[in-house]
């Protein structure tokens, strides 16, 4: 469902911040090919030994695992477990010029020592290998447990839900404590601005002050994501992942009547729509069976990229 996920804790506070530390910050965490060394490999490797084979040298796909692992004669690109044979690190650890990889010409960027250390660590636990992350389905993680709270402000275990779980986790990996709660005015206006862009009503914030029930919070979150405002504010990353606009770009930058679309995406927040239905209609609503106006109105995703008023262009 297209539910935007709403601070649960004093945890979320810092959330973000803990979380996108960078991998190489997580000595404990193990390597995982699609969110790791798929992008350094398609990044410096992918060039010249990769799928296209007009650009491809000495005949080597490291987009592929048989390719990578293959015996080249006593040798092999990948070595699982023994990254010291593996002539993947040896040419990118090479002192040699001539050697080194990714080479000069390709102008590519040597790769950082952290880059490296990933693929060694990588290739010395097995170089298990994966695909693009958009291609594996998710995996559901193992929620770390504790009994007790790290501090008095923390919830315990019993009480806690699993995101805060893993950002205590994290924020004991990395020596740091959380802060106290947040007072009831703060959370509200945290969580307002984050679920509709918009304070919370004097009358809105009374009521969930007043409130001393254990359900408070999620009465008052409930309240935010029933709102209007809330469809407006999701809507505002996807309009502009989207490119839209209520112009056409270029020279002449005319004025342009896609703002039908832009409220159907409001809608579609507002009412949940489970996020398959809601790319598939964008994508090709009104190729679907008997389909109903709407459903062909969010296809003017596509009208949303720059259009030139040039004579030149394919008025379908």
């Amino acid at each position: 469902m297209l539910r935007h996920v709403c601070p649960l804790s004093p945890l979320f506070a810092i959330a973000l911040a803990i979380l996108s530390l960078p991998v190489h910050s997580l000595a404990a965490e193990p390597v995982r090919f699609s969110r790791d060394v798929l992008p350094i490999l398609s990044d410096r490797c992918f060039h010249c030994h990769g799928p296209d084979p007009s650009d491809r040298e000495a005949g080597l796909r490291l987009d592929l695992e048989e390719s990578a692992k293959e015996d080249l004669g006593g040798y092999a690109a990948v070595v699982p477990g023994d990254p010291d044979a593996s002539e993947l690190l040896l040419r990118i650890t090479s002192d040699d010029p001539d050697l080194r990889m990714p080479p000069a010409s390709a102008h590519r960027k040597p790769l950082s020592q952290t880059e490296i250390n990933t693929l060694r660590r990588w290739i010395a636990a097995g170089a298990r290998w994966g695909r693009h992350w958009s291609f594996e389905p998710p995996q559901r993680p193992t929620v770390p447990q504790r009994t007790t709270a790290i501090q008095q402000s923390e919830p315990t275990a019993a009480s806690m839900h699993p995101i805060d779980a893993f950002v205590r986790e994290r924020l004991k990996r990395h020596g740091l404590q959380s802060s106290p709660p947040a007072s009831k005015p703060t959370l509200a206006r945290r969580v307002a601005f984050d679920l509709t862009g918009l304070p919370p009503t004097p009358e809105q914030l009374a009521s969930f002050s007043q409130d001393d029930s254990p359900e408070a919070y999620s009465r008052f979150v409930d309240q935010l994501l029933d709102s209007p405002h809330y469809g407006e504010r999701l809507a505002m990353w996807w309009l502009d992942a989207a490119r839209y606009s209520d112009t056409d770009g270029y020279q002449q930058d005319a004025n342009r009547s896609n703002w039908p679309w832009r409220d159907w995406v409001v809608q579609s927040f507002n009412e949940s729509k489970p996020f398959d239905q809601f790319t598939t209609e964008q994508f090709a609503g009104d190729l679907l069976p008997d389909a109903t106006t709407e459903q062909i109105l969010a296809t003017c995703f596509h009208r949303n990229h720059m259009t030139n008023g040039g004579g030149g262009r394919d008025p379908e």
